[in-house]
């Protein structure tokens, strides 16, 4: 069962979407994508000398006629993409309770998941703490991928950054794929797992989802909690604090933009509070990724 936002009229709007690589990658069977590899598609590649067995539909008579000598013509040929969709479900993600962040997240998963399977690609939307979850192929596959979403949960108590390289590592053909995470976790763990996405030559983006208590903090006393390892600290917060921290918060963000822009990678960020439908249909097409 498909979440209650996903409408008929919203899906009418995802089949529209196609999943877009920046390179061509080899798949393991027929698709949608321009492959490496040189076949029987409709796409014309390039011409060569006939060969002994080579199928005479494949001649180009007219080049015959003009040149006297017999050319095949060559195509190029699709084949699907390997999809992985990596969903952070660290302790941050729902942090504070009920802020939304958590339920856009999962959103925007399933809408990636809907696209690929719909375009024909083999998908994989792994929640580490979920253990690994298969590639999975056809539009009903889609209901089995909700449900592994709905019941996933965030918070446990694990090594989120050791699960995501092992999702990661299974991987077996290059393609995409999509991180979607606040990145609220020490920058060298976010460079950890898209270096081990760079090592398996995936082609990279990063949805970025903040909610607006991750960009400002309020006035007043409190004690604040790290989500992930539960430390708490008793703060008094004033104007010159909150400046402090959003100055932090934009220079944390600049250094990771930084780094996707030296690799490649592309990058959108995502308010929480963003209307679905908006994002995938407006934002995510500006980055390319779809198209």
């Amino acid at each position: 069962m498909l979440p209650a936002n996903f409408t008929p009229a919203y899906l009418r709007q995802l089949e529209l979407l196609k999943i877009r690589s920046r390179r061509a990658f080899l798949g393991s069977r027929q698709g949608g994508h321009v492959s490496p590899k040189r076949g029987h598609g409709i796409e014309f590649a390039d011409y060569r000398k006939y060969e002994l067995g080579d199928n005479p539909r494949h001649i180009d008579w007219g080049v015959y006629a003009r040149s006297d000598r017999v050319y095949v013509k060559r195509f190029q040929e699709e084949q699907d993409l390997s999809v992985l969709v990596l969903l952070d479900d660290s302790a941050s993600m729902d942090t504070p309770s009920g802020s939304g962040k958590w339920q856009r997240a999962k959103d925007i998963a399933l809408s990636f998941a809907y696209i690929a399977l719909m375009q024909q690609d083999r998908v994989c939307v792994s929640i580490p703490s979920s253990g690994d979850q298969p590639f999975s192929s056809g539009p009903r596959a889609i209901h089995r991928i909700a449900e592994t979403l709905e019941s996933a949960t965030v918070g446990a108590q694990y090594d989120f950054l050791s699960s995501a390289q092992r999702a990661i590592s299974r991987v077996g053909f290059p393609g995409v794929a999509i991180f979607i995470s606040d990145l609220l976790m020490p920058l060298e763990n976010t460079i950890a797992i898209l270096d081990a996405m760079r090592a398996r030559n995936l082609d990279i983006t990063v949805v970025q989802l903040l909610g607006p208590e991750d960009r400002e903090i309020s006035e007043g006393a409190m004690v604040a909690v790290d989500s992930e390892t539960g430390e708490q600290l008793e703060i008094v917060v004033d104007q010159r604090l909150r400046e402090e921290y959003r100055a932090l918060m934009d220079s944390f963000n600049a250094r990771l933009v930084d780094y996707f822009h030296s690799h490649s990678i592309a990058y959108v960020l995502c308010d929480a509070r963003q209307p679905l439908t908006e994002f995938v249909v407006e934002n995510l097409i500006r980055t390319g990724l779809v198209v």
